[in-house]
């Protein structure tokens, strides 16, 4: 038996909050952020980890990046206008379909629709990984605000190589290989 805060690949969901073109430039720490979720995108192409794509009135913020985009580009995001992606049935029906009990959430920004979509996940009883260092908001003020908030309401916080590692569990599973040179182009951010 594991740990319930250790995460299993089995019901668990990526999902990238809004990283959008025209929110992206004053965000905090922007390259780390995207470098981040690229990796997670990849990983979970890799371990058949299911990934799920948010956009907040497209019209108004712009579609998702490129550099992501390009990654998932049969992904269509689920668009909205409530800062909560719960603000939109699209997101409840395709986590139903998808079987799952956990999201692994990153993106932006942390303080507004990250930290919405968070609590009303745990109100609909999902469990709510974030990751730390693949989130961001503006204000570094507002994003540890937030990351708090969360903590508190029941969120496990969480970094990506951290999320990497506990759905990976054993150096003898399938491409573990690949999994390694993965791990090994993260840059060192101490």
């Amino acid at each position: 038996m594991r740990h319930p805060q250790i995460l299993s690949r089995e019901g668990s969901v990526l999902l990238v909050c809004d990283v959008q073109k025209r929110c992206i430039k004053p965000i905090s720490r922007k390259e780390t952020m995207i470098n981040n979720i690229k990796t997670l995108i990849s990983f979970s192409g890799m371990v058949g980890l299911p990934i799920l794509l948010t956009e907040l009135s497209p019209q108004t913020f712009g579609g998702t990046i490129e550099e992501i985009k390009k990654m998932i580009p049969r992904l269509e995001p689920i668009k909205r206008s409530r800062y909560s992606c719960f603000g939109n049935e699209d997101l409840t029906l395709r986590l139903e379909a998808m079987n799952t009990n956990t999201l692994v959430i990153v993106g932006m920004e942390t303080h507004v629709s990250v930290c919405q979509t968070a609590l009303d996940a745990l109100t609909r009883g999902y469990k709510v990984h974030l990751v730390l260092d693949a989130s961001s908001s503006r204000r570094k003020s507002d994003w540890r605000a937030a990351i708090d908030k969360m903590r508190t309401a029941g969120a496990v916080i969480t970094t990506m190589e951290m999320v990497m590692h506990e759905i990976m569990e054993r150096v003898d599973a399938p491409n573990y290989d690949k999994f390694q040179e993965l791990v090994g182009s993260i840059g060192r951010e101490f």
